[in-house]
């Protein structure tokens, strides 16, 4: 999967498209299995890949770190669609 690069200043725009970083939560709680497992995954995976907040903060709180960590999960996911495989690979940056 290819997502455009993700920039601090995403986390501070309205816009009727979605943004990368919209895009790839949405492809972690998919390929998470969608519901609460999906979700689960998908914070698992920002956590692993430098996101060290609680899900209550927003990633506009602190822009800069959000956006390396969503491009980190969008590295990940060029390679690999296999959520096993992303996770390790996470885990081992």
């Amino acid at each position: 999967m290819q997502f455009d690069e993700v920039i601090p200043d995403h986390f501070n725009i309205i816009s009727r498209t979605p943004l990368p970083h919209v895009l790839i939560e949405q492809a972690l709680m998919q390929l998470g299995g969608g519901g609460i497992e999906g979700t689960n995954f998908k914070r698992n995976a920002l956590l692993s890949a430098g996101w060290k907040h609680a899900s209550v903060v927003s990633y506009g709180k602190h822009p800069i770190e959000a956006a390396a960590a969503f491009n980190l999960v969008r590295a990940m996911l060029e390679v690999s669609q296999n959520p096993v495989e992303i996770m390790e690979k996470l885990q081992k940056k």
